[in-house]
């Protein structure tokens, strides 16, 4: 695992290592990304010491199933985790995003290289401490964090081992038995009354 103070992308960091050949299970950390980004390259504002800002390296085949089930992979850990934060009123917005009342707290980035040695690097942005004014000015109203949902600061060290917990027990069923980790995926997604 590596923990950089700051870097453009972790996604970019993980991806050169994994063509470098790190192992399955590789993770980098940023306490700031300067070009973070979410999918079609939308940019994802990293704050430094408020959120966890993570890529996890994954070898596998690639295959037209490979984003969707990671992208399942993961949304159903950061519900799990903000359920086990007594988060209640968390849910999955397909594809990549997860929200409590109806705000963003939880991107994903999926990438993937094909090849003699495939692999897939899952990027994870997460909200942790943030309050409103830690947004930019046009996120405020459509984006949330842990702290702002509970009423309470973190510890995002905990929070850390929580969520990669959830990572590691939804990586054993997304290889042994993907139609379970899906209809989870399924259960969680947004509907009408999460957007009370």
């Amino acid at each position: 695992m590596q923990v950089l103070e700051e870097t453009s992308s972790s996604n970019d960091d993980l991806l050169r290592l994994g063509e470098e050949g790190a192992p399955e299970g590789s993770l980098v950390f940023a306490e700031r990304q300067t070009a973070g980004r979410g999918q079609f390259h939308r940019p994802w504002a990293s704050a430094p010491g408020l959120g966890l800002w993570f890529s996890l390296l994954l070898r596998m085949e690639i295959n037209d199933s490979t984003i969707p089930v990671l992208s399942a992979f993961a949304a159903v850990a950061l519900v799990q985790t903000a359920k086990t934060l007594s988060l209640a009123n968390c849910v999955i917005k397909p594809p990549n995003d997860v929200l409590i009342t109806g705000r963003k707290v939880a991107g994903i980035l999926i990438e993937t290289r094909n090849g003699r040695n495939p692999f897939a690097v899952v990027g994870i942005g997460l909200n942790v401490n943030h309050s409103s004014t830690d947004f930019p000015p046009e996120l405020q109203e459509r984006a949330t964090s842990i702290a702002m949902a509970s009423g309470a600061l973190h510890d995002r060290h905990h929070v850390a081992e929580l969520l990669l917990s959830r990572l590691a027990e939804n990586e054993r069923l997304m290889r042994e038995h993907p139609q379970s980790l899906m209809a989870h995926w399924n259960e969680l997604q947004l509907s009408p009354l999460h957007l009370a």
